[in-house]
């Protein structure tokens, strides 16, 4: 059963979730490479960070070191295809909801500090997760539109 304080907040995280997969399904393999400024994130590589980062939020939440998130990177990675990137997406967001879900009140208010000093609770953690992901999906739908061209057609927010 999932805890009370989190249901609105994954009822809008599955909907970001399942945005940024339809938004995937508009791209063709060749618009992965594409980095619309030098020095910043190809689409593919804004996808693959997509793909991995609820997952990887929900372990700095957990208190994990700066060594564990680089070999939880290093494992978790998705190759470049589209395909890989939806599936790593959906499987590590089933992580975070598993994880972060199940949580007594007093566990997900319990305050944490990441390896790079931020104090949070659990709670707080989460909330950054989905602040992170959705900053990210307004950047893809921006590349989409405004580079590529296209008019993806898939509905943000409800």
């Amino acid at each position: 059963m999932m805890n009370i304080y989190c249901v609105g907040v994954f009822k809008e995280l599955d909907l970001a979730v399942e945005s940024i997969v339809k938004l995937i399904d508009t791209l063709n393999e060749e618009d992965l490479a594409i980095r619309p400024t030098e020095g910043k994130w190809s689409i593919g590589e804004l996808l693959a960070h997509m793909s991995v980062l609820c997952k990887a939020d929900f372990l700095i939440g957990a208190g994990a070191s700066e060594e564990e998130l680089d070999l939880f990177y290093a494992e978790a990675e998705p190759a470049a295809n589209r395909k890989a990137i939806q599936e790593a997406l959906l499987k590590n967001y089933a992580d975070l909801k598993d994880g972060i879900g199940k949580l007594r009140d007093e566990e997900l208010l319990a305050e944490t500090t990441s390896f790079f000093g931020i104090a949070h609770s659990r709670y707080e953690w989460l909330l950054d997760t989905q602040a992170h992901l959705f900053h990210h999906r307004g950047q893809l739908h921006a590349m989409i539109v405004h580079l590529l061209k296209r008019e993806p057609n898939v509905p943000l927010f409800e």
